[in-house]
Parts: structure tokens; C-alpha cells; sequence
């Protein structure tokens, strides 16, 4: 029956087929973007593409290339087919493997930091017995951690994990820098604590970067 079919019948009938994936890509690249509690910026962030490509995506204007989909499956822990087939309802199973995986890096990370600031503290404090400020490599290590954890949160796209640990990085570097003064100065000044005056326009620029994220 195809043979009888007209040259316009079978362009009609491919490009319904076109329009059919494009919309089930749409949908199911929505579905799974708000699995992971992304963004369109942050998940072209993660894609290396604009956001204004991943809208085109989930408005059915436009479907990637290939290799594109190849990449956003391999994102989502799902095959390409899924990605164009008709969107199924159940509740994605990958995000809470990758979920526990985030957290057990994070933990692990922050755990090391923590253990060379001991082996720090302990080698110091033995070898060295005539200084008194050794406690200072745990206050050492707050901003340390805080670094660590602004790089994941920073790969993984999470703007409102940045602005937290941001704002426990700028609070622990001026606490850092206030008690090391005040411990290894001979005379501090008195008004030392004016330091922390600084973390106040930290904070607000903080926030509007936080803001301006959200409305672009």
C-alpha cells in the first residue's frame, strides 16, 4: 500500500513523525530537568549549550543532534530512546542514585579536610610544643571546606548551595583572618572586630548575585 502512496503523503507522514519526537523530547526533557531540581540555565550549563537552545528543546521548536542526545541520556542515566519515546509517568529511579552519590563525595570530601587539619594540629602540637595557637588549623578548615563544597555545588549547578556556602566562606575567612590577628599580634588593635564589617556588603552582593541568576 506504501507504493500508492504520493511523494506529499510520505513527506506529510515523516514530518508528523519529526513533530511527534520533537514533542516527546520536549516533555521528557522537562520531566527529567525537574527531577533534578535544574534550571534551564544551569542544565545548558551543564550541557555546554545556551539556555536558549534548552528552551527551544522543551517548546518541541528544535531536537539535538545525536550526539547532543546521546549526552543529555548518559546526564540522565537513561537510554536515547527513552529521551523520544512517549513520556512515562513513573518517577525517575536515577536521581536517587545520583543523590546519594553527591552526598557521599561531599561527605568524603569534607571528611578529608578535616582529617589533614587533625594531622595537621597533631603534628604541630607534638613537634613543636612551644606554640599555643595549633587549635587555629580547625578554624582554618571551615573555609577550606567551604571551598571544597563551592566546587561541587558549583559543578552540580546549584545556585542556592552557592549562595549558602558563599556566604559560610566570606563569614569563616573574616572570623580566620579576625582570630588570627587577635592570637598572633602582639598588641591587636581594639577595634579589630570592625573586620567583619566586611562581611556585610559580601552578603548583599551575595544575594543580588543569587537574584539576578533567578530573573536572567
Amino acid at each position: 500500500m506504501d507504493e500508492n502512496l504520493s511523494p506529499q503523503t510520505n513527506e506529510e507522514t515523516i514530518d508528523k513523525k519529526v513533530l511527534d519526537i520533537k514533542d516527546c523530547f520536549a516533555q521528557n526533557l522537562i520531566k527529567y530537568r525537574k527531577s533534578m531540581n535544574l534550571t534551564q540555565a544551569e542544565l545548558a550549563e551543564k550541557l555546554n549549550y545556551s539556555d536558549k537552545a534548552v528552551s527551544k528543546w522543551e517548546r518541541a521548536e528544535s531536537v539535538p543532534d545525536i550526539y547532543t542526545l546521546k549526552s543529555i541520556a548518559e546526564f540522565f542515566g537513561v537510554k536515547v530512546d527513552v529521551l523520544i519515546s512517549e513520556p512515562r509517568h513513573e518517577r525517575p529511579k536515577i536521581n536517587y542514585n545520583i543523590g546519594k552519590k553527591r552526598t557521599i563525595l561531599c561527605l568524603a570530601s569534607t571528611a578529608t579536610v578535616w582529617l589533614v587539619a587533625i594531622m595537621f594540629y597533631a603534628f604541630i602540637h607534638i613537634i613543636f610544643t612551644d606554640i599555643t595557637q595549633t587549635w587555629l588549623a580547625f578554624i582554618y578548615a571551615i573555609p577550606i571546606t567551604a571551598i571544597v563544597l563551592l566546587v561541587f555545588t558549583s559543578v552540580w549547578g546549584k545556585s542556592l548551595g552557592n549562595v549558602i556556602i558563599l556566604s559560610i566562606l566570606v563569614w569563616s575567612l573574616i572570623l580566620t583572618v579576625y582570630l588570627t590577628l587577635l592570637h598572633t599580634l602582639n598588641a591587636p588593635p581594639k577595634n579589630l572586630w570592625e573586620i567583619f564589617l566586611i562581611g556585610i556588603p559580601s552578603e548583599g552582593v551575595i544575594v543580588f548575585w543569587y537574584l539576578y541568576r533567578k530573573v536572567k
